[in-house]
């Protein structure tokens, strides 16, 4: 409807009593402050947002852009949905100060669209300041200050803990705390402690300190226990601190050694989170399954598989196979229990002048059936 703008006086189509130009002075698309405050760690480069979030890029440039981008983001009111705003950030400004001294970045923004009741699309243009304010973020306040929740300690059953095998626990469980952190920021480590039965980890984070438990046993398998410690009470909310000890117990075995159990010979073939896999050291050879419990109370090591010998076949019949020690070149008549042929490696295990049949070497692996 055509009518005369009550601002300016010209006559033209009105919106709310105002020509297009005088509504769209009255009007803008977006409110945005002219300068914006986002706090930054001056540590670990992390920024506030509603929570403390890790950058997404490498480059510190990269990083600032990001820090500009989301702190202008968060700040914009939008007056149509449907309004298109650009966010271009500029080249950074350090102010005097020292370590901790403000940073600032230019910003662009742009605001295309248009608002209810108007026809034409416009374009609103705003020049505007972030600053960095540079602080400790919780993480790394309670990081330097060897804050801990939760206890992770790494063991073998029945035994003390290799050194390769500490070195390779130590190199997969920072494999997996490095993958914990980019969902959970409190997932550090604090403090790492070898000990002569295992190894130790404090950690920031109840639930990656759980986590990275799980991981360990779902690829070594054996088994988790879990306790808690009362050692305070918070004092904004009431309620009761705890810390928690969680201790992962490796198997005790590994796949081809010698096992005692029901007073029976049996030889380990594989192993999960859950169970461990068995055959008797017979002509039968049993398929047996137990649980971590049931083996570490139990079963009881008689061999370790890389201790048993490796010796030739010489001879198949259609029940028997005759293989000669390696070693001592001593012949043994054993049971055939798989297919095989002269020439084969195969491991045995040797107990008072009676040689059994743990498998068949094949690379380096051993099968068993």
């Amino acid at each position: 409807m055509k009518g005369f703008c009550y601002r300016c006086g010209i006559e033209d189509e009105l919106i709310e009593g105002l020509c297009p130009v005088c509504y769209a002075m009255e009007n803008p698309l977006i409110d945005v402050p002219d300068i914006v405050e986002i706090e930054v760690c001056h540590m670990c480069g992390s920024y506030k947002r509603r929570v403390w979030q890790n950058p997404k890029g490498n480059d510190v440039y990269e990083i600032l852009d990001e820090i500009a981008y989301f702190a202008t983001k968060d700040n914009i009111e939008k007056h149509h949905p449907d309004i298109d705003v650009e966010i271009i950030p500029h080249e950074p400004r350090q102010l005097p100060g020292g370590k901790r001294s403000r940073v600032e970045i230019p910003v662009t923004v742009i605001a295309t669209g248009k608002l209810a009741g108007e026809k034409q699309e416009r374009e609103e243009k705003k020049d505007i300041v972030v600053h960095l304010k540079m602080v400790q973020c919780p993480r790394c306040s309670r990081y330097k200050s060897n804050y801990y929740v939760a206890t992770l300690q790494v063991r073998a059953m029945n035994r003390f803990l290799t050194d390769e095998e500490v070195e390779e626990l130590d190199k997969f469980i920072r494999e997996e705390v490095a993958k914990r952190l980019e969902k959970d920021r409190m997932a550090f480590i604090t403090k790492f402690t070898r000990l002569k039965e295992g190894i130790d980890y404090q950690m920031g984070s109840m639930g990656g300190a759980r986590n990275i438990a799980q991981a360990i046993k779902a690829r070594y398998g054996g088994k988790i226990t879990e306790t808690a410690k009362l050692v305070g009470v918070d004092k904004d909310t009431g309620k009761n601190q705890y810390r928690i000890t969680i201790v992962v117990r490796i198997p005790e075995y590994k796949v081809g050694d010698v096992v005692e159990y029901n007073e029976k010979l049996h030889v380990v073939t594989s192993m999960n989170e859950n169970k461990l896999y068995m055959l008797t050291m017979d002509n039968r050879r049993d398929k047996i399954s137990l649980s971590w419990n049931e083996v570490e109370k139990h079963t009881k090591l008689v061999k370790k598989g890389d201790e048993c010998s490796t010796s030739t076949v010489i001879s198949v019949t259609k029940d028997n196979i005759i293989v000669m020690d390696d070693e001592t070149y001593e012949v043994y008549e054993l049971d055939k229990v798989m297919e095989i042929k002269e020439g084969d490696k195969v491991k045995i295990f040797k107990k008072d002048n009676v040689a059994y049949f743990i498998g068949k070497i094949e690379g380096k692996k051993l099968i068993f059936s």
